[in-house]
């Protein structure tokens, strides 16, 4: 049965800023993907066309729309058809098993409840949508306080089902911005990317930046980036030797670093700032807390919590929605600067969560995956640093199939699981033979 809710408060602001973006640039790049240039008369008519064909279905999903997150200006005008008609885009990774997070969603939505995103999240031991509601993605109090500009040029190399990218992306569209877009990262691509189509601000993970650096010596990546006015990096935290030579390289003032969760706006540190820690983003609030989340005195490592004054709220759909945002955490450790506001990130090593190439993984999900294939007795997943990586997944896996393969473990995990999640290596260990075989 379809749900009929009242329209949500940043539908019309979406819709007015696309049609306005359309009418007085009609001819600006909106999107510049593998495929070519999406202009934003391009991008409106076609977004305006698919909402017009939303409308005159049944909405089998109650006001959601699943859609599978890809690189291209495709992608963007199906998350633009759904802002249009009020629907919640359940931004999911290709072949991952959408039915349980869609029912989430659904149950979530309510009065109060209207998220303009759905986005699948690492918290604890697994994977949960997270919803955002409130502020509207149109209103430019975010993509300012990151360094993005009315008319900029973003380029992303990053997959579009996570968090950070996708809003990043949409923010700097929605301000009337050109957003580019590689369909995968490799460091040659991605430099001439950035000499061919000349974006102001990009966005990578220390773990991308760490391999652009050693695909190209210093001088080439200083005169590649000549139009880049802020290279922002996220995820974890960058080295302080790679952090220098940056500095070095690109100018201090051209490089920032954020940090942020799918649960709360953050921080956001240029180079230029010589003071410890980082300011919290405007109309954020954070603080650090003891296990029974009570304050703590500065200078005291603690769990970081944050919370919006902006009407920017997000919350797991496991929680309920009342409508206003709350303090809320992922479990990074921090403390806060001495008679500042200042909070200094010190640990995101979570019990279950690794980080790999610069994206969160609930380690749990992984080994849910691979104990749920039938010639499966039991897998333990081990989590070990990778100098490309940072770190990788690796499986010890019990079988008494004889006819069970690496192989066949990697297709099964290829169909259920994100590059990330998958192990980089499979260790089996049959119980009923003498055979062992790692590959």
């Amino acid at each position: 049965m379809s749900v009929h809710l009242p329209s949500p408060v940043w539908q019309g602001d979406v819709v007015g800023r696309l049609h306005r973006t359309a009418r007085r640039q009609p001819d600006s790049p909106a999107i510049i993907d593998r495929h070519g240039t999406t202009t934003f008369r391009d991008l409106y008519v076609a977004a305006a066309r698919q909402a017009q064909e939303l409308e005159t279905q049944p909405d089998h999903g109650a006001g959601v729309s699943v859609l599978r997150a890809t690189p291209s200006a495709a992608f963007f005008i199906q998350v633009c058809a759904a802002l249009m008609v009020g629907r919640t885009p359940l931004v999911m990774p290709a072949r991952v098993p959408e039915a349980e997070a869609l029912h989430a969603v659904q149950a979530a939505r309510s009065s109060v409840c209207r998220p303009w995103k759905a986005i699948l999240a690492v918290s604890g031991h697994c994977q949960v949508p997270v919803l955002t509601h409130g502020e509207s993605p149109a209103a430019p109090r975010k993509a300012h306080a990151l360094g993005m500009r009315p008319g900029g040029r973003a380029l992303f190399a990053a997959p579009m089902h996570l968090n950070g990218p996708f809003e990043f992306a949409l923010r700097q569209l929605l301000l009337g911005g050109s957003v580019i877009l590689a369909p995968r990262f490799e460091a040659e691509q991605w430099l001439e990317r950035v000499r061919v189509h000349k974006p102001d601000w990009a966005f990578l993970v220390p773990t991308q930046i760490q391999q652009v650096w050693d695909a190209f010596p210093p001088r080439a990546l200083h005169d590649a980036c000549t139009s880049l006015r802020l290279l922002v990096h996220s995820s974890a935290p960058c080295p302080p030797q790679l952090r220098r030579r940056l500095a070095d390289t690109l100018g201090p003032e051209r490089v920032a670093e954020y940090y942020g969760t799918t649960l709360y706006d953050g921080t956001f540190s240029p180079y230029t700032s010589r003071d410890a820690g980082a300011s919290p983003l405007p109309c954020t609030d954070l603080r650090i807390v003891d296990p029974s989340r009570r304050p703590l005195a500065a200078g005291t490592q603690g769990t970081i919590e944050g919370r919006s004054r902006a009407g920017l709220i997000s919350h797991r759909t496991d929680q309920p929605c009342t409508g206003r945002s709350e303090w809320q955490s992922v479990g990074d450790l921090g403390r806060r600067i001495q008679d500042t506001d200042r909070i200094e990130v010190t640990d995101v090593t979570v019990p279950g969560r690794a980080i790999v190439a610069g994206i969160k993984v609930a380690v749990a999900e992984t080994h849910n995956t691979l104990s749920a294939h039938p010639a499966v007795q039991s897998c333990e997943i081990r989590v070990s640093p990778h100098g490309r990586f940072g770190s990788v997944l690796s499986a010890v896996v019990e079988t008494t199939d004889p006819t069970l393969t690496p192989a066949v473990l990697r297709t099964w995990c290829a169909q259920r699981l994100t590059p990330p999640q998958r192990p980089h290596a499979i260790e089996l260990h049959r119980t009923a033979a003498l055979d062992h075989t790692t590959l």
